[in-house]
């Protein structure tokens, strides 16, 4: 089996052996890391399920961790996955992060497993401010500067809206709104692969830990032309879609908001209607 096929079957929850006994499972959907090999495989399987994955799009490495994105579909609609494997010992993967996107589509997988699963009914609880455990390894002690520039006709594809921006005029208005809203990002991973790289960051939405992952593709001449940008928990991502929609519902239109009132989640009623 290729370094990829185990990565992919690894997501999928097909490949127990390749997790340490005691591996950890942050998913999008819930607060609590899961532990333990036969929960991590089992909740690992039902999100491969309900997210309808299975080739990769993507999968890249750095020394101690993999990294793949998935493209699903949940009721007709696109939705993203992207995971952070860490390595552990004896060739096995001692924790694994998940990320999705975009939220109204997510939540309608979330929606379906609630249903079933009082995991995915109940670990959502906000009622004090989230502070997550990991991804492994904390900060990076040195943080990154700032982001390349964007290309003239760069792409986004965002972890809350339903339609990809382009160019960077758009492009650049939505990511100041993000740094209104949640603040400078703090780094976890930064880490490149030809023509592009990797980042893991937190961010911060009404008091709680926003945590976000995105694979950001390079032109030639070293800006960013494509960015995909995955993240997690569910409810704090729900804070976040409402903000933003506050600030950018003038500038833009319904395709980007389909799925519940953005507002509700704030128990705001949208004077704009």
């Amino acid at each position: 089996m290729s370094k990829n096929d185990v990565v992919k079957a690894v997501v999928l929850g097909q490949l127990p052996a390749a997790l340490s006994v005691d591996v950890s499972l942050a998913t999008p959907l819930t607060m609590s890391r899961i532990e333990g090999r036969d929960e991590v495989v089992g909740v690992l399987r039902q999100l491969a399920d309900s997210f309808g994955i299975g080739e990769p799009e993507f999968i890249t490495a750095d020394g101690e961790r993999d990294f793949v994105t998935f493209v699903g579909s949940s009721q007709g609609h696109e939705v993203g996955l992207f995971a952070v494997l860490t390595r552990g010992a004896a060739d096995t993967y001692s924790a694994v992060d998940l990320y999705a996107r975009p939220w109204p589509f997510v939540k309608l997988v979330r929606d379906q497993l609630a249903a079933s699963d009082e995991r995915f009914r109940d670990d959502i609880d906000l009622s004090a401010p989230y502070a997550p455990d990991g991804p492994p390894g904390g900060f990076l002690a040195e943080q990154p500067a700032g982001l390349p520039e964007l290309s003239a006709d760069v792409v986004f594809h965002s972890p809350v809206l339903t339609d990809t921006a382009s160019g960077s005029e758009l492009v650049g208005f939505i990511l100041n709104a993000v740094g209104e809203i949640s603040g400078a990002p703090r780094f976890r991973i930064v880490s490149g692969f030809d023509q592009g790289f990797v980042m893991v960051y937190d961010a911060t939405v009404h008091g709680h830990t926003w945590q976000l992952a995105g694979v950001c593709g390079l032109d030639g001449s070293g800006r960013i032309d494509d960015m995909r940008i995955y993240s997690r928990p569910w409810p704090v991502t729900a804070f976040f879609r409402g903000e933003g929609y506050k600030l950018m519902r003038d500038r833009l239109g319904p395709q980007y908001w389909q799925g519940e009132d953005p507002l509700a989640v704030l128990g705001e009623a949208d004077t704009a209607q």
